[in-house]
């Protein structure tokens, strides 16, 4: 399947997609007990509806991208039913710092699991690099939980592994407490 473009969340043309992130993220919560903000289980009021919780958090997410401190960048695909649908997304955050107005954070890199091993997070990554670089954002930095399969993906990306914070997390499939592993990427070395 030939993939289009990455595309940069727009929130007037696609603000219909809100919901789309929230249900891709509770997804990847339920499917891959990712640590990612929230804790199953999902309540839905009905089948296009996602939980309370996410939508408001991605509604949040909007409202950062309209005033400018972090950008969306969108895999879309077209399903089996001819549908035009997004498959995974990332966001840049930038750092609200004089010191440090370099630096953007990675954030929430998911995909569905519908449509993995199609290179999706590869790209989106790129995408990301690509944008930061124009705007002069410099230093990335991001988190995953240890031992995912995420913590095995940024390495390929070049990223370095920073460190690693136990007991950082309450994992979202037994609540038990795991490890967090921080990266860093300068793409001033690239």
């Amino acid at each position: 399947m030939a993939l289009p473009p990455v595309v940069i969340f727009d929130p007037v043309k696609h603000d219909y997609l809100t919901p789309a992130f929230a249900f891709i993220h509770e997804d990847c919560i339920e499917t891959d007990s990712t640590l990612a903000t929230f804790h199953p289980p999902f309540q839905h009021v009905d089948t296009k509806t996602p939980d309370i919780r996410v939508l408001k958090y991605w509604k949040n997410n909007v409202a950062r991208v309209t005033e400018g401190t972090k950008i969306i960048f969108m895999q879309m695909v077209v399903s089996a039913s001819g549908q035009e649908e997004l498959a995974g997304y990332v966001a840049l955050g930038s750092q609200a710092t004089e010191t440090g107005p370099f630096r953007g954070s990675v954030e929430k890199l998911l995909v569905s699991p519908r449509y993995r091993r199609m290179g999706i997070a590869k790209r989106l990554m790129s995408k990301l690099e690509e944008v930061a670089l124009l705007r002069g954002t410099t230093l990335l930095t991001l988190d995953t939980e240890a031992g995912s399969p995420a913590a095995g993906v940024y390495p390929r990306l070049g990223y370095t592994r920073l460190g690693l914070i136990p007991r950082y997390g309450l994992s979202p499939k037994d609540g038990r407490l795991v490890d967090e592993v921080f990266f860093y990427k300068d793409l001033r070395s690239t």
